[in-house]
């Protein structure tokens, strides 16, 4: 799929916000969906090869959004991309998350991994649930968004590691705090904060799903570089492809170490 950059906005030194236009893309997106996005600075030139990961951050009128940190090559090519030029990207990527009439939940995120809650935020919003946030990150530069999460959510917690933003301290704590009100409990960011949060829901008896930020390589199964280990219904584990039968997976199954 090809679409044209609206809006490739620098919100500060690490993170970047790009607005892409494509109505085709917008009318097959659900939250938790991720795309697969060119960072070639050239069509003749194949560096870098493989495209990059991005989860679905927004939807809104035609356009969706992705929200990347600048981590490498690839990152940074897509931060020199200028308005109105055109980008290539997949379809649609992977499953979703899942719904069951729940009427209150938290959202879970870290990082850049707070990209596919926003989109799932206004989704819940507009079926009338309650959505709170716990959003974490080292330093105040890990915080973006709040603006927008604001119009969706009732209450939103922010730690970080240096306290200059929100109280001192991981997101799992003031979690931890107010778990007992929700029916459920979604999250993406890093696997130990994840991993923590997954603990803190089994250990409540709440249904948790968890969007994993796995490295891929072709994002349709076939290079088996984002395997995962999750268990079944019988206590077996299983390898998963985090690209096809993720990224979403039921938190309390997947193991962790």
């Amino acid at each position: 799929m090809k679409g044209k950059v609206v809006n490739n906005l620098m919100l500060n030194d690490k993170y970047y916000l790009m607005e892409i236009e494509s109505e085709d893309f917008v009318n097959k997106a659900k939250p938790g969906h991720f795309m697969m996005v060119k960072a070639q600075q050239y069509d003749y030139l194949y560096d870098p090869l493989l495209r990059r990961p991005f989860g679905v951050c927004d939807i809104e009128r035609g356009r969706f959004k992705i929200l990347y940190v600048l981590i490498g090559k690839g990152t940074n090519l897509l931060s020199q991309i200028k308005t109105g030029s055109q980008i290539e990207f997949s379809e649609p990527l992977g499953n979703t998350f899942k719904f069951n009439n729940e009427k209150t939940v938290a959202l879970v995120g870290g990082g850049v991994g707070i990209a596919p809650l926003l989109f799932l935020a206004k989704y819940l919003h507009n079926q009338d649930v309650l959505v709170d946030l716990y959003y974490g990150g080292k330093t105040e530069d890990d915080i973006l968004l709040i603006d927008e999460f604001k119009k969706y959510c009732q209450h939103i917690e922010v730690t970080t590691e240096n306290g200059k933003v929100g109280k001192k301290g991981i997101v799992t704590s003031p979690l931890s705090e107010n778990i007992k009100k929700y029916e459920k409990i979604y999250a993406c960011g890093p696997k130990r904060m994840l991993q923590a949060t997954s603990t803190l829901a089994i250990n409540h008896n709440i249904p948790i799903e968890v969007s994993l930020d796995e490295r891929m390589a072709c994002g349709m199964g076939a290079c088996l570089g984002c395997l995962v280990y999750v268990k079944n219904d019988q206590g077996e584990i299983e390898q998963k492809r985090c690209c096809v039968e993720g990224p979403v997976f039921d938190g309390a199954r997947i193991v962790w170490e």
